[in-house]
């Protein structure tokens, strides 16, 4: 044997090249088998190991049977509190085999449907990304053919199938109405603002038994990814403005967001009191000109004392929960406008000199502009990201100008814009100490008194209890 492997050794000194040939030949038909194991409906069974599939009896099932159903059949997965909803209502099949627990994924027993389920929710988790998102169940409006002008019959209706249609066709809303397929634009026929309960539309779609796809007279309605363009086009005011208008806030009280809104909603651009060119890269053109210029809507400013004040001739003034402003703010300041502050930030010196100096601050900015504002519009962020049309309405009658209520549906499929930050590094601790708890109460109980004493709404009640 000695001798064999000596002469084996000889051969392959004076024959390298067939030797590492060999060694390439060895190594490809090595990973050929770990590819193939790697695609293969079930796992690898080694040969002095039993074979589950040889031993079972006739009708058993298996852990990795039933792949094929998890892959084709559940489109949607229990959906965590932050989750974007992609399907509409669930549904379960009434038969035998279809039982609750063996509708839950996961219920399949052992180590490969573990890894099975993780796989699907990944999978299905990938496949929201960029898809349509789920509006909710809405009655058929009155006039169909107005309020959703494109309509295509499916035998084998889909989500996908609608939603891919719509798209098609180059339109923001798909309505699925049990086989038929609607397609159009938000609009005063069909506005959206009055959901129905989701079992109202909970008929399952003819190509996809897991789905529902609404009936004749209850639409399960979804946006895709289509841009509604009615409110896109902005420009400058076609004349000198009357009246200087601001649009004021404590900082980090959403007044980008609300420039953002005003500008969709009227189709002007908005100025500013300052000058962030960050901002005028990122589409806001008013931003470049000087504040007194008359071409903008209204006037973005963080000022609070009398004489900046009494400089315009009216204002909406932004209100927003001081513990959300405060680290909206900080986060600005030390990470962008739509960037976070680091955990050193956070945990040293920066944050509490931070409170110490803004905190007093975000309550004498609006009992500046209640006592000196010639024209004040109260509005509370939590409010307009609650009910946007009706608020988005109070601000542009404010502004005097002719929007149609088309352009304002528009609005609010377009709501976010640029500057949402994605919250994916949101604090898992509350860095506000008791004593900065107890000064920031006393601040939002003086503010809320002085609202209250002009007979308007007093904070939200979201601001109580810290």
């Amino acid at each position: 044997m000695a001798k064999l492997w000596v002469k084996f050794q000889r051969y392959f000194r004076r024959k390298p090249v067939r030797f590492f040939t060999l060694v390439a030949l060895y190594l490809t038909a090595g990973s050929l088998v770990f590819l193939h194991s790697g695609f293969v409906g079930q796992p690898a069974v080694a040969e002095n190991e039993p074979n589950p599939a040889a031993g079972a009896p006739e009708g058993a099932e298996l852990p990795y049977q039933d792949l094929l159903h998890l892959e084709r059949g559940f489109r949607e997965t229990p959906e965590s509190p932050n989750a974007v909803r992609r399907y509409g209502p669930w549904l379960k099949s009434s038969s035998s085999k279809d039982s609750p627990e063996r509708g839950r994924l996961g219920d399949y027993g052992g180590t490969w449907s573990r890894a099975l389920k993780g796989r699907v929710i990944r999978e299905k988790e990938e496949e929201r990304d960029g898809s349509a998102i789920f509006r909710g169940c809405f009655h058929r409006p009155d006039n169909l053919s107005l309020a959703l002008p494109v309509t295509a019959t499916m035998l084998n209706m889909s989500v996908d199938k609608c939603v891919d249609f719509c798209t098609e066709k180059e339109y923001p809303l798909a309505a699925l109405g049990g086989k038929a397929c609607h397609c159009g634009f938000p609009n005063t026929r069909f506005r959206l603002h009055d959901q129905e309960d989701e079992q109202l539309c909970a008929q399952k779609c003819g190509g996809e038994e897991y789905e529902s796809c609404g009936t004749p007279n209850y639409f399960i309605v979804y946006q895709t990814q289509v841009q509604d363009n009615r409110c896109m086009d902005r420009r400058f005011l076609p004349g000198q403005s009357k009246e200087l208008i601001a649009l004021a806030s404590f900082p980090g009280a959403g007044n980008t967001w609300a420039r953002h809104l005003i500008e969709l909603a009227t189709g002007f651009y908005t100025g500013s009191y300052y000058f962030d060119g960050s901002l005028y890269n990122k589409g806001f053109r008013g931003e470049r000109d000087h504040w007194r210029s008359g071409r903008t809507i209204c006037i973005k400013t963080h000022e609070s004392g009398q004489k900046e004040i009494e400089a315009f001739d009216a204002a909406i003034l932004l209100i927003r929960n001081p513990y959300k402003a405060l680290m909206a703010e900080f986060n600005r300041k030390y990470g962008g406008h739509i960037g976070f502050a680091s955990q050193a930030h956070w945990k040293g010196k920066e944050w509490p000199e931070f409170v110490k100096n803004y905190a007093p601050w975000w309550a004498t900015h609006t009992l500046d502009w209640l006592k000196y504002g010639k024209k004040v519009l109260v509005v509370h962020f939590e409010d307009l990201k609650q009910d946007l049309f009706t608020q988005l309405e109070r601000m542009v009658s404010l502004l005097d100008v002719d929007v149609f209520e088309d352009r304002l549906l528009c609005v609010e499929g377009q709501k976010d814009g640029n500057f949402k930050r994605s919250g994916l590094r949101k604090l898992e601790y509350d860095p506000y100490t008791p004593e900065m708890q107890n000064t920031i109460n006393s601040y939002i109980k003086m503010v809320d008194r002085a609202l209250k004493l002009r007979n308007l709404t007093g904070v939200p009640d979201d601001y109580y209890p810290r």
